[in-house]
């Protein structure tokens, strides 16, 4: 198990470490797309005659639309920065945010539709284990409340330990549905590397993402994994600290219903997302980095340079 989890955390460890070293340019990057999404939502909040015109529902689906392959240009912006910063280079904004329309469109095209599949294939596992398992649970929950619903105190106490275990396993087949979602993007994401990186052509490309996607394909699953586990403490930390924490106060001191506050703790709660948004590319751009050395045996390469050296 630690011959396992060892390189993973390293991984995990190396990414968070680039984050902390160059944090205000990542921070900047993210910012390109919170900015606008904060701006968006401020406007929502102080014209709410907005979310039920027809130029409201328009402009709703037409940033829904768009919000994907703007996803993705900011993700390959801060996987390009992270490989420039791996290699000791400084990070050139207008470097890293130079990604071709054609090429852009191509990611989008191409993650799109690996997200709808992988999506499906998730469903699938959901409809056939997730749900039974959930009727389950509450089939149980019924039968103990029918059971043990007039026996005592003795029997009150074992409805409320059994009822307890089961709440307990309920949350944890929530949050592992949370953490399975999370690690579908960071797949997408350590899918779409290829493109992201270098100027080969749009097939070439394709041809890299499927080899490197199914490459070490169970290591890959279990990174997928942690990432989204971190991921998602990270961000729920972060905005609660961030999103809550800071709103409270003017929430108490011009009340629930004041537009201002109301508009402050939309674009505060998109503050703490930022922050939180940044370790996942990084940890996938690492973990391309290292699987590619792997499958071409650059590092191989290099320890017997160093040997015959």
């Amino acid at each position: 198990m630690r011959t396992t989890l060892q390189p993973i955390l390293d991984l995990l460890d190396e990414g968070l470490r680039l984050y902390r070293r160059e944090f205000a340019r990542f921070a900047l990057i993210t910012a390109i797309g919170a900015i606008p999404m904060g701006l968006l939502g401020a406007l929502v909040m102080m014209i709410p005659w907005m979310l039920g015109s027809f130029m409201g529902v328009l402009l709703f689906y037409g940033l829904l639309f768009l919000t994907f392959p703007f996803a993705v240009y900011l993700m390959s912006a801060m996987s390009r920065a992270t490989l420039e910063v791996r290699q000791g280079k400084p990070i050139i904004l207008r470097e890293v945010l130079r990604i071709g329309p054609f090429r852009l469109i191509g990611m989008g095209c191409y993650g799109g539709f690996y997200l709808a599949a992988l999506n499906t294939i998730i469903s699938i596992f959901s409809v056939f284990c997730m749900c039974p398992t959930y009727a389950f649970l509450g089939l149980a929950a019924a039968g103990v409340g029918g059971m043990f619903g007039g026996s005592g105190a003795i029997g009150s106490a074992l409805s409320s330990l059994i009822f307890t275990f089961l709440s307990f396993l309920f949350i944890l087949l929530y949050g592992l549905s949370l953490v399975l979602s999370g690690a579908t993007f960071g797949s997408l994401l350590f899918s779409l590397q290829p493109f992201m990186h270098g100027n080969v052509r749009m097939v070439e490309a394709l041809r890299q993402s499927i080899d490197i996607t199914f490459y070490r394909f169970g290591s890959n699953l279990l990174i997928y994994l942690c990432a989204s586990l971190i991921f998602g403490t990270l961000a729920l930390c972060v905005t609660l600290a961030v999103g809550v924490l800071i709103p409270m106060p003017l929430l108490f001191l011009f009340g629930a219903e004041s537009v201002f506050a109301q508009t402050l703790s939309v674009v505060v709660v998109i503050f703490a997302l930022t922050l939180a948004l940044p370790p996942l590319p990084i940890w996938m751009a690492l973990l391309f980095q290292r699987r590619v050395a792997e499958r071409e045996g650059l590092d191989l390469a290099e320890r017997i340079a160093g040997v015959v050296g």
